[in-house]
């Protein structure tokens, strides 16, 4: 599921790990490499950095499980007071992001291209910034979950 753009996998690590090392002006200076985008580049570089996000978390949740299980794999998303919501409440990019991981972790990585393309269409940079920092929160929480350091 990997882009082929390897500036948008750097940039997708080093949001990781100023996350985990506490680094907000590496955190600021990661996040402001997506909102300098032009035009052009932006969804392909915000798809490479919320596919090298969904890399890494889906990967930590695999490593946790073990190779001889195969479970099926959902989500149960809560609101902030903590109520039940449903995947179709949720924005279109978010939805697509979360379905994209799903697909992942099932094993549909056709359905994961699929999702991932939805997830970054009718990006502007400040859609593809809160995209990926969404992204980037999920991937933190199943790195804390599965407890992968990085």
């Amino acid at each position: 599921m990997r882009s082929d753009g390897s500036t948008a996998q750097v940039t997708a690590h080093r949001l990781v790990h100023c996350v985990l090392d506490s680094d907000s002006d590496g955190l600021t200076d990661a996040l402001e490499s997506v909102v300098d985008q032009q035009e052009d580049g932006l969804r392909p570089y915000v798809r490479g950095v919320v596919a090298e996000l969904i890399q890494v978390g889906a990967n930590a949740v695999r490593e946790s499980v073990g190779p001889d299980e195969q479970p099926a794999f959902a989500v149960d998303l809560r609101d902030g007071t903590n109520d039940s919501v449903t995947i179709d409440e949720l924005e279109p990019q978010v939805r697509a992001t979360i379905r994209a991981l799903l697909a992942d972790l099932n094993g549909c990585p056709e359905d994961a291209q699929i999702q991932l393309d939805l997830a970054v269409r009718q990006l502007d940079p400040l859609t593809g910034l809160e995209t990926v920092r969404r992204a980037l929160t999920m991937t933190i929480a199943l790195l804390q979950w599965s407890g992968e350091p990085r």
